[in-house]
């Protein structure tokens, strides 16, 4: 009678043991609002840009023009969630620029702004 009920209390023990672990998770992993300046974040926004010219089929650099939100949470190293404005500016990718260095397009034709770009890094 004693081992029945040995197989439901261990089944309720690791339940409650799942759902634990699952809370402290939410807990763990929550995204937190940050400022430009935060520890270890400016290196992080300037990757995410390089990052994003990279991968760009465009063929002109972007800047970022408006940081609209920075998140940092903690897990088992930082993430960082960027929504920015980039805009294309006048520096081509053929020649090596920075792109904070590079003027915003000024004719109408080729001025484009990416709203709401979202890196995860």
């Amino acid at each position: 009678m004693a081992r029945l009920l040995q197989i439901p209390l261990l089944l309720l023990t690791t339940l409650s043991l799942l759902i634990q672990a699952q809370e402290n998770r939410e807990v763990w992993r929550k995204f937190i609002d940050i400022e430009q300046d935060h520890a270890f974040f400016p290196e992080t926004l300037q990757f995410a840009i390089k990052q994003y010219n990279k991968d760009s089929d465009d063929e002109y650099l972007y800047q970022m023009t408006q940081l609209i939100r920075a998140q940092e949470q903690l897990s088992t190293g930082f993430e960082y969630l960027i929504d920015m404005k980039l805009s294309r500016t006048m520096c081509t990718k053929d020649v090596e620029f920075d792109p904070a260095d590079c003027g915003l397009q000024e004719d109408p034709e080729l001025y484009k702004e990416n709203l709401n770009i979202r890196n995860c890094l």
